[in-house]
């Protein structure tokens, strides 16, 4: 078991700092399981959880990006329900992408891709889009969900449910290139056989051929031109490819929406229909219908930005999405805005001109502004899918953070040796006393990102640990300054780690 469970942990690899667990307790009507999820950040996951997840003790969640925001696996998350399994793979195959299919604990897939050597978040998660467009499920949750976290703030990424738990008698199991159902052993050296070397092999993987009459236009289109509008979405198909050609070809996109009509669309709609269309595109401008079918099911919108006719031409909007809490007192939040993480406080959150403010000037982004209940309905549903609960320690607390820079602030820095160097920003210890300016301790607390407490707030903390306010005259200078207990040191024993490594 533990050579399995190493072998797993390898082929998982993810963040070392914390990792995650879902409490089932009823199923939902749709299919999906419902329950709590839960992040535990006191440690990664080690090979005791992966032993304790293949014997059905301890449903393990592993997050793919790391510190580094670099990443050895995706998933492409397909909550379709029902699911043909059997049609997904056949789809895969017949592209040739070097991906894994597993059965999700709720019934739909989880599409793996693994690389042996690092590669960045970003670059996963773009290609990771573009795979799932081309295979029709664009729009839906992509692992990594962040292109980077914020690690020095306590942000972390967010985790997905393993395969194989509780063993052979899982429900969540790998599927061949047959979609027959994997035993563990054969799923890992399937795995391991569609496992990618590095980024350049990530870059190489090619999805479905586009249209060349669809120059610099949205990737939904290039697709859906190649394989024909399904039934039903032909009419808004068509606005969408008159959305682009007024775009592209402003003086002739109604003769080409007539020949595109003709070409692309089987069978092509009525003339009348099209006329219908050519009239209402005359009379205002508008843009492309991206939550709705045929086109929100192969939508990429970061590939889609980037495209000169794509949707980056008329739309400011940014991106929101990935949104993560961290249970300290008071909380914070982590959204990923365009793929950048932006941290907030709850007031910054439910404040458009607040949160504005923080856009410009952390990712010199300004959003615009909204009406007020289109935000809330906005931050709802961020709220209500798929936020993460990051719960932390006491000293991961506003209060715990500042003790943990105060003690360094007192201990770490250089120390001086006379009551004289406090005019030079150092901490003067004396009779189990620390004396010191209040103005150098802000500067430290500045230095080191902390500015959750104001000067009024920190003074009212000291007083709380038992600090007295003094007053020091120094080369004839007046020094107010603040004496608290001083700190104890222990000596600590060092741990010299073996270095020698154990062959695999």
């Amino acid at each position: 078991m533990r050579k399995t469970a190493e072998n797993f942990s390898r082929l998982f690899k993810g963040s070392e700092r914390a990792h995650g667990f879902f409490e089932v307790k009823q199923d939902r009507n749709d299919g999906k399981k419902q329950g709590k999820a839960v992040t535990v950040k006191t440690s990664g996951p080690t090979i005791a959880f992966w032993e304790k997840h293949l014997q059905g003790e301890y449903g393990l969640g592993v997050i793919p990006i790391n510190d580094d925001n670099m990443c050895h696996w995706g998933c492409i998350d397909v909550d379709v329900y029902p699911l043909d399994l059997a049609e997904l793979i056949d789809k895969i195959e017949k592209q040739k992408l070097p991906l894994v299919v597993c059965r999700s604990k709720s019934g739909g897939a989880h599409i793996l891709l693994f690389v042996s050597e690092p590669v960045e978040a970003g670059d996963m998660q773009d290609k990771l889009r573009e795979i799932a467009a081309g295979l029709g499920y664009g729009g839906l949750e992509i692992f990594p969900k962040q292109r980077q976290v914020l690690a020095d703030r306590g942000d972390i990424g967010s985790w997905l449910n393993m395969p194989y738990f509780g063993g052979e008698d899982s429900t969540r199991y790998g599927l061949s290139e047959k979609a027959e159902a994997l035993g563990i052993d054969d799923f890992l050296v399937f795995a391991l056989e569609r496992q990618l070397t590095n980024a350049e092999d990530l870059f190489k993987i090619e999805i479905a051929a586009v249209v060349d009459d669809l120059e610099f236009g949205p990737p939904c289109l290039k697709i859906l031109l190649k394989q024909g509008f399904p039934e039903g979405t032909r009419n808004n198909g068509l606005f969408n490819v008159a959305v682009y050609l007024q775009k592209a070809h402003p003086d002739a996109w109604e003769t080409k929406l007539e020949d595109y009509n003709r070409k692309y669309f089987q069978p092509p709609l009525p003339a009348s229909e099209v006329s219908n269309l050519i009239q209402q595109h005359k009379k205002k401008e508008y843009n492309y219908k991206c939550s709705d079918e045929p086109i929100k099911s192969y939508c990429n919108p970061t590939k889609c930005r980037t495209c000169k006719f794509g949707v980056g031409a008329g739309h400011d909007a940014p991106i929101f999405s990935s949104l993560a809490k961290l249970n300290t007192q008071p909380p914070l939040w982590f959204m990923s805005v365009n793929d950048k993480r932006l941290e907030l406080t709850t007031e910054q959150l439910q404040n458009q001109i607040r949160f504005q403010r923080v856009c410009m000037e952390t990712l010199n982004v300004m959003p615009p502004k909204m009406k007020e209940v289109a935000w809330q309905g906005l931050v709802q549903q961020l709220l209500e899918n798929g936020l993460e609960i990051i719960d932390v320690s006491q000293d991961a607390s506003i209060d715990g953070q500042f003790n943990e820079l105060l003690e360094s602030f007192c201990t770490d820095i250089a120390q001086a040796s006379t009551r004289e160097e406090i005019l030079l920003g150092k901490p003067w210890t004396n009779e189990n006393k620390t004396h010191f300016r209040i103005r150098d301790l802000l500067d430290y607390l500045q230095r080191h990102r902390f500015m959750e407490m104001k000067s009024n707030q920190i003074a009212a903390r000291l007083k709380d640990m038992g600090a007295e306010h003094v007053f020091f005259n120094i080369k004839g200078r007046g020094v107010n300054a603040w004496a608290i207990p001083a700190f104890q040191s222990e000596d600590a024993e060092i741990e010299i780690p073996n270095m020698r490594q154990e062959p695999f």
